[in-house]
């Protein structure tokens, strides 16, 4: 082997990892870059009421309706008050608006389009510092299981909340009366 090939091969077994080291450094850069976003986590709550805030628009299929199961192809109109705590007399933050359909025939999974609307411009006493001064709405999509709490996609927003990404989870508090309370997590970005 000629002494230029062996330099040549040295010089490459050194350079590799350097070249590695360096590429996955860019790579991770060109990842913040194209993300640089910023990212804004909130626990809220909402207050279901059946047929107060959520009314049954169409029932599809024959069958009961209970504190946590409707028949399948049942079609509810949505409109929850949002608060700070789970109790509702908590201070307010808007409201979570949108349809719910049944989607399974145990009845606890729901294709759902919520709108959660944000107004603290003007906060109410217990107001967290970190909820003063929102406004606009986050658009959330996906299937819900009110029993077994999964992410769901938010699809955008306006306001304080606009071109949104991220995840909102649905979580059950207390679903043992008509008077239901979720929690909702919302890991939003935003861009800078």
């Amino acid at each position: 082997m000629s002494p230029t090939v062996l330099v040549f091969l040295l010089l490459t077994s050194l350079a590799a990892p350097l070249l590695e080291a360096q590429h996955a450094a860019a790579t991770a850069n060109t990842r913040h870059m194209l993300h640089g976003m910023r990212r804004q986590q909130l626990h809220v709550y909402f207050h279901d009421r059946l047929n107060v805030t959520d009314v049954l628009m169409a029932e599809h299929a024959p069958g009961p309706i209970t504190q946590t199961a409707a028949p399948y192809g049942s079609i509810f109109c949505v409109n929850d008050h949002m608060t700070v705590t789970k109790d509702p007399e908590s201070a307010l933050l808007g409201h979570v608006t949108g349809l719910s359909t049944t989607a399974s025939f145990d009845g606890v999974t729901y294709f759902c389009t919520f709108t959660v609307a944000f107004n603290t411009t003007k906060p109410q006493h217990g107001t967290p510092a970190h909820l003063s001064g929102l406004e606009g709405t986050i658009n959330i999509f996906g299937l819900v299981n009110v029993i077994t709490p999964k992410p769901h996609a938010i699809s955008g927003g306006t306001g304080s909340f606009l071109m949104a990404q991220g995840t909102a989870t649905i979580v059950p508090i207390d679903v043992r009366t008509f008077k239901q309370v979720y929690r909702l997590d919302l890991d939003v970005y935003l861009p800078s």
